[in-house]
Formats: structure tokens, sequence, C-alpha cells
């Protein structure tokens, strides 16, 4: 059984030494070859937010600091799950664009909605950080319809 996905791994071998020469190989651990591939899984406030751009907000905007502060008091499981309801990745790096929710410019503490295809996060009005924070939370916890089949948190 040791042997029976021999020919597999050669072929993804054979795929890597195609992008990456083998001397650079050598000179990384795995653990910073997965980390260069795949992304760090520990995500911190400070880290996201390099990745974040606001679009089509009015400086100082009230949304974005109600924002900015309910991501501050995300753990980093929070902050992996915010990317994957964003983007469908769970590390980082992936550049996200936030858009103010423009369907119901009135209202105050809908959910959010984001679109996976795009990186794309609609930042609804919020009546307060704690408001945002609940009700983005809630939403990264459960609204993952991109995985209907089954939760890869699991895994």
């Amino acid at each position: 059984r040791l042997e029976e996905s021999k020919e597999q791994i050669a072929a993804m071998r054979a795929g890597l030494l195609r992008v990456v020469p083998q001397p650079v190989l050598d000179l990384l651990t795995w653990q910073q070859l997965e980390k260069k591939i795949c992304g760090d899984p520990e995500i911190t406030v400070a880290e996201l937010r390099r990745f974040i751009t606001f679009e089509d907000f009015p400086s100082n905007d009230t949304c974005i600091q109600n924002f900015l502060e309910a991501l501050d008091n995300f753990t980093s499981e929070d902050l992996s799950r915010f990317l994957k309801f964003v983007t469908g990745r769970s590390r980082l790096p992936v550049q996200i664009t936030v858009y103010p929710e423009r369907a119901n410019l009135d209202a105050l503490d809908l959910m959010p909605q984001a679109s996976t295809c795009s990186c794309s996060f609609f930042l609804p009005n919020y009546s307060s950080a704690k408001a945002c924070e609940e009700l983005l939370r809630y939403a990264v916890y459960n609204c993952m319809s991109i995985d209907t089949d089954r939760d890869t948190w699991d895994e």
C-alpha cells in the first residue's frame, strides 16, 4: 500500500519542479513551502487589513469604522471564516474589495453579503460596531452556500 500512489506523487513533483527549481526547494522546509503556496493558516487583523480596499465610501465613514472595530474582536478562526465567506479561500493572501450595500441605503443592521467570484464584500450600514460584529460573525459561521454539499471546516 505504501507504493500505490507513487506515480501520482512523481507527477506532482515533476509539475512542481517545472515551476520551482530544485535548488530553491532545497532551501525551504516543508512548512515554509506550505506557507508560500497555501498562505499562513494564522490570520491577524493587521495582516488582513493589508489586503482590504474600500470602494465608494466617503472618507471617515462610520460603516468602515464599525466594520474594522468588529474585525478587531475576531479570532484567527473567525477571520479565516470571514475570508472563506468573502473569497472562498480560508488563507491569505487574497485581495478583498469592500463596497457599501446599495440595495437598502436607509436600513440598519442587515446581513452582510459577499461575492466569492469577485472577492467582493457588501457592507451594510450598522448601528454600532457590536451589531456589525454579531451579524458578521453569524454570517461567516452560518451562510456557507458555496459549500452546500459538505462542511469543509470539519476536515
